[in-house]
């Protein structure tokens, strides 16, 4: 039996990075995020420097996400933070993200410049029309000091790390450039009570190359279609329906949510909550607080696919910061995403 259990580790362990290597995985998809809202830049670059309060002249975003740790015991974590700011009919922005996968390290580093048009007039308060282009470089990088292979294996001692194993890699490192596009369009009515919201970003256009080997192994394309709308049901209490749906080499991501802003009476607070699902994937709970044009929220998955099976229930803890600067706003939310 332990032999066997042995064997299979090796199996499943040399499977994964040569999958990794090779990209022969027939579904992919680019790490994902269940605060996708706290991070506009990464799910439309058509949304940089559009704010809906005139006092926010910048904003600052931050995500942190840690998920699976039960699973290998070494957590999947995604890091990024981006800034933008308006300039008249323009918005620019930078965006940088690291995510780091498993036992092997194997990591996505992401460095994006950003950039939007805003093709209605300024003038135009209800109908808000904006088209966005990301432009920069992503590294792909492992390391296989941590993986065991077969020749690692022992019959009398099982796996033995210290042996030598046999597998020589002709990169540990690769760079891309990768360019990005999205539109978003959002109505607005300050008198009424409903404001809509619908976004759709193209990634990867140039399909780069991401095989460590002398095969070719194009990045393919990655949609993402958002859509929200904040439904002012009073002065203090504002709902907003939200989904994503992200479409990458036959592989869909379905999200749909519901958050809860309900500003505090007699102060520059609002209080944050919600939950979302992510189809056959997991339940999201969302908590968090709002002081005028600043953001800090929290949510944790629980797993509710197969891999329940392995790693319980007990998915991705997640955190998100909006720093704007600006302490004081209206009660009604106006949202990105």
């Amino acid at each position: 039996m332990k032999k066997y259990f042995t064997q299979t580790v090796i199996m499943k362990k040399t499977l994964t990075i040569l999958m990794l290597l090779t990209g022969f995985a027939a579904k992919s998809q680019d790490f994902h995020l269940s605060q996708y809202d706290m991070a506009p830049l990464y799910y439309n670059p058509a949304v940089t420097g559009l704010f809906f309060d005139d006092n926010v002249k910048m904003r600052v975003c931050g995500s942190y996400r840690s998920q699976w740790q039960k699973l290998q015991g070494k957590p999947y974590s995604s890091v990024g933070v981006s800034w933008d700011m308006p300039i008249d009919r323009f918005g620019i922005g930078v965006m940088v993200m690291d995510h780091i996968a498993g036992t092997s390290n194997f990591g996505t580093f992401q460095f994006l410049t950003s950039g939007s048009y805003r093709v209605t007039d300024k003038s135009s308060k209800n109908h808000i029309l904006t088209t966005g282009l990301q432009l920069g470089l992503f590294q792909k990088r492992f390391s296989d000091n941590a993986l065991l292979f077969e020749n690692q294996y022992d019959a009398t001692n099982g796996l033995d790390p210290n042996l030598p194993a046999g597998e020589l890699f002709p990169r540990y490192s690769l760079i891309r450039f990768d360019a990005n596009i999205g539109i978003y369009y959002k109505y607005i009515d300050k008198n009424g009570r409903f404001d809509p919201s619908v976004g759709i970003g193209v990634y990867h256009l140039t399909m780069p190359n991401e095989s460590f080997t002398g095969q070719k192994h194009r990045l393919p394309i990655r949609w993402a279609v958002t859509g929200a709308c904040d439904i002012h049901a009073r002065e203090d209490l504002t709902f907003t329906p939200n989904f994503l749906f992200m479409y990458q080499r036959k592989a869909m991501e379905i999200n749909a949510g519901l958050l809860v802003n309900y500003a505090v009476q007699g102060s520059q607070y609002s209080l944050l909550a919600g939950g979302s699902y992510r189809h056959k994937d997991a339940i999201v709970i969302h908590l968090g607080f709002k002081q005028g044009g600043n953001i800090f929220r929290i949510s944790y998955d629980v797993v509710t696919s197969n891999l329940k099976n392995f790693g319980g229930r007990r998915g991705g803890f997640e955190m998100g910061v909006i720093y704007t600067g600006v302490g004081k706003g209206g009660s009604r939310v106006r949202t990105s995403s």
